[in-house]
């Protein structure tokens, strides 16, 4: 961006180099090999950058729609997922509302049980290890419950 700036290019210029950019990392690494047919919904904190918008529709030669609630969308989906699985199995892992008062730690370790190497992020309350993310074969997240 900094080179681009040097050679004149306004920022008008550059953010939208930035936004195709994005899209493109996006469409070659997220969704390869996946068929992206119409209509698209685009949800999330990004989908508020018109910029973003723009670079998608321009990319897939569609129209790409942000839903009004495009930002909850991803909780709503959640909460969903959830209330399935616990439906399914009468269990929930819900650790209750008063939780956000807790104080969290995070720990990382790099776990060598197989060639991945993956950086394991344990997330502790107290000294109990109630989380954790990064272990790409489920090794670790898979015995907490």
């Amino acid at each position: 961006m900094i080179h681009k700036q040097q050679l004149g290019f306004s920022d008008k210029d550059i953010i939208r180099g930035l936004c195709d950019a994005l899209v493109r990392n996006y469409l070659s690494n997220v969704a390869k090999g996946k068929n992206i047919k119409p209509k698209i919904f685009f949800q999330g904190g990004v989908a508020a950058n018109i910029g973003m918008k723009a670079s998608f529709e321009k990319a897939l030669g569609t129209e790409v729609y942000v839903p009004e609630h495009y930002d909850m969308m991803g909780a709503v989906g959640a909460a969903i997922l959830a209330k399935e699985q616990v439906q399914k199995t009468g269990v929930s892992r819900f650790k209750g509302f008063n939780i956000a008062d807790s104080n969290f730690t995070s720990k990382s370790f790099e776990c060598s049980g197989c060639s991945n190497r993956c950086e394991v992020i344990n997330i502790c309350n107290l000294q109990n290890i109630i989380g954790c993310f990064g272990d790409r074969c489920g090794k670790w997240s898979s015995k907490l419950a």
